[in-house]
């Protein structure tokens, strides 16, 4: 890969996890500080998934371009 190609794939990689963590950390707060129902429960595993599968797949990723190995935390 070029060097511009490495570089628009990490700002890809951070810019999506920063909006996923961020996803699961307003949705965390909401479960705690206001009476929640299943719908926010399932919401709230959803973006954990989600943020997981982001993880994992971009991991692989990084894996199989050998840039620096996994991004898990």
């Amino acid at each position: 890969m070029k060097h511009s190609e490495v570089i628009l794939l990490y700002n890809y990689i951070l810019r999506n996890n920063i909006e996923l963590e961020y996803e699961v950390k307003q949705l965390q707060n909401n479960v705690r500080f206001r009476n929640i129902d299943v719908a926010d429960c399932v919401e709230l595993a959803c973006a954990i998934q989600r943020l997981e599968t982001f993880n994992e797949v971009t991991g692989h990723i990084r894996i199989l371009l050998n840039l620096g190995g996994s991004n898990s935390r």
